[in-house]
């Protein structure tokens, strides 16, 4: 019934596309807002990794000072 079904096609194919890359933009910004995200959490995760092995190695050290100055052998 359509006057010209090769215009109506076209049209709507045109719109696919339309909708296709805009769709395609919006996904690589929300994914470049997540992966920023993930970097900033590892980084803090890693962070907060590396105070604990500090952390750890420090009273490590003080333990040994004590056992130092005890003279405590193994």
């Amino acid at each position: 019934m359509s006057e010209h079904p090769e215009n109506s096609q076209k049209l709507i194919e045109k719109i696919q596309k339309y909708k296709d890359e805009n769709l395609t933009v919006y996904f690589w910004l929300v994914r470049a807002f997540v992966d920023k995200e993930n970097l900033i959490w590892g980084r803090n995760i890693q962070n907060l990794m590396s105070m604990d092995s500090i952390k750890f190695i420090e009273g490590l050290i003080e333990f040994m000072k004590g056992l130092i100055a005890r003279k405590i052998n193994f």
